[in-house]
């Protein structure tokens, strides 16, 4: 078994367990449909990007730019670290953009409908956006020559943090807020998943939080039990097909 699946399949089995057991918010009579649905939308994104990734991502691996500095370094630990810093700031603008453009938040916005959070919204997310946000990053693969360990480190590391940070597991105040000065946690997440456009216009990391603290997008409020989730003009409990669709329905003012 590839060690990528391993690594997803034993994450969602922990935290499925751990936020059942230490829950942030209650759960929803909903739930069962929901994360349905939301696992349903990751089966497609997966088969979908397999696809992709056996087309494309191959090639760009192996057949890496003679010329990318990453591939120039004569430390394999210094490559490592850059090339971490690199595949994770690469996200923090992908996530960002994904926000400012219109046409973008319209399949961005599938992952934002998901009015309670558990680990499944991790993988909620429109094929089209899982696809598009590969294309550049292989791009930059290529031209940096980012070897395909880096590559595997940095995607296993982004599987778990992404997992744990979209989970409705408490952490206990002080492991959260000493994890954050890091990495981005459960409670700086659900900030970004806000009804509220100021809170969900932030906190756009994916593994590193400094990226938000660099470049001015960091924001944290104390009463996040009080927070709403979701978009405020949707209000349905979406399935697959709902959600799929849902980047071509015209969006109410």
């Amino acid at each position: 078994m590839p060690v990528k699946l391993v690594v997803v399949l034993t994450t969602i089995v922990s935290l499925l367990f751990l936020e059942h057991k230490f829950p942030f918010f209650p759960f929803q009579n909903s739930f069962r449909a929901r994360i349905t649905n939301n696992f349903e939308l990751g089966v497609v994104n997966s088969i979908a990007s397999s696809i992709w990734t056996i087309a494309i991502s191959g090639y760009v691996v192996n057949n890496r730019s003679p010329h990318g500095i990453i591939a120039a370094l004569p430390s394999p630990v210094i490559a490592g670290i850059l090339a971490f810093l690199i595949l994770d700031i690469y996200m923090y603008f992908w996530h960002r953009m994904m926000h400012r453009l219109p046409l973008a938040w319209r399949f961005h916005r599938v992952h934002h409908t998901d009015r309670s959070m558990n680990v499944s919204t991790a993988y909620r997310f429109h094929a089209i956006e899982i696809i598009s946000s590969s294309i550049p990053k292989l791009a930059l693969i290529w031209w940096l020559g980012i070897s395909g360990n880096f590559v595997l480190i940095y995607e296993l590391v982004f599987t778990v943090i992404v997992a744990l940070h979209h989970s409705n597991l408490r952490l206990p105040g002080a492991i959260d807020r000493l994890l954050a000065y890091v990495i981005l946690t459960p409670n700086y997440h659900r900030i970004h998943h806000s009804q509220l456009v100021a809170e969900t216009n932030s906190n756009y990391s994916s593994v590193l939080i400094w990226w938000d603290r660099i470049f001015g997008t960091y924001h944290f409020r104390p009463d996040i039990e009080n927070i709403q989730l979701g978009v405020s003009d949707e209000v349905r409990e979406l399935n697959i097909w709902q959600s799929i669709v849902l980047p071509i329905l015209p969006v109410e003012d």
